[in-house]
């Protein structure tokens, strides 16, 4: 099988990393990474992103996984939206729903969407069904090539839905973790589902993500950020001392103003 290489620039070599494995959809343990340069004051540092093998077949790929690795022309383009119109017409009439298969190209993205009194059943349980059906697709639409057209399958707007779900999700956990000062660590989820939480939280100054276990049993961690516990740490310092402060400086001292005390 072909080793997929890809190479990314930018102004450090951890930026590099980072700005690659958003564009690839993949996470840092899914791949190995190569430092081609460090850059400098007039270039930009280099790093080649290779996808670990065993990680593509532990679980089915989404269309968010998979990255363009060349132009596609507009024939092809055409073909891969013919096939893909097709194959989930045929697969719904084979199921004997009641739905209607809708699809549409923007750009060298490909959306099917599903409509209907039974797309649940297309959707399933936590779209189960839904990225299966979204996997087949995508691998019948590229004639299991190397080069990928991107499919995006939805149905009555799940994936909208679900991803409003989620980062609500993200935000309720990430406070609670702030707070408690404690890792919370979410139930299994889809690649998809899990870089909508990663994505959701990436810019927050309290807390961290990562991805922990294998397989189906993959999951978003939720971890505090050290330098935010530290910093709430010192504040609450500022603002009330620390015991032994007290100890040693007793009571902090407090002046009255106005007219003269009076006893009653």
């Amino acid at each position: 099988m072909e080793i997929k290489k890809y190479e990314f620039k930018d102004a450090t070599v951890d930026g590099a990393i980072e700005k690659g494995l958003k564009e690839l959809g993949l996470e840092r343990e899914e791949v190995d990474v190569e430092v081609k340069s460090y850059g400098g004051i007039f270039s930009k540092a280099t790093v080649e992103i290779i996808v670990k093998e065993e990680e593509a077949t532990n679980e089915p790929l989404v269309s968010e996984e998979l990255p363009v690795t060349s132009p596609v022309t507009e024939d092809e383009l055409v073909e891969a939206e013919n096939l893909a119109g097709e194959f989930v017409t045929a697969l719904v009439a084979k199921m004997g729903i009641n739905c209607a298969v809708e699809v549409n190209r923007k750009g060298e993205e490909i959306f099917v969407n599903i409509t209907g009194e039974d797309a649940g059943v297309i959707i399933g349980y936590r779209g189960e069904v839904l990225d299966a059906i979204q996997y087949f697709t995508l691998w019948i639409t590229n004639k299991c090539g190397k080069d990928f057209v991107r499919v995006t399958l939805d149905a009555e707007n799940y994936r909208k839905k679900r991803c409003e779900t989620l980062q609500n999700l993200a935000f309720r956990l990430a406070k609670k973790c702030a707070r408690t000062n404690r890792k919370v660590e979410l139930e299994p989820m889809n690649p998809f589902e899990r870089r909508v939480i990663h994505t959701a939280l990436q810019d927050n100054k309290y807390v961290t993500t990562t991805s922990e276990g294998e397989g189906r049993f993959r999951h978003v961690v939720i971890s505090p950020k050290e330098t935010a516990t530290k910093t709430a740490s010192e504040a609450r310092e500022m603002t009330y001392g620390t015991s032994s402060s007290f100890k040693r400086k007793g009571a902090v001292k407090t002046r009255s103003f106005g007219g003269n005390k009076r006893k009653f």
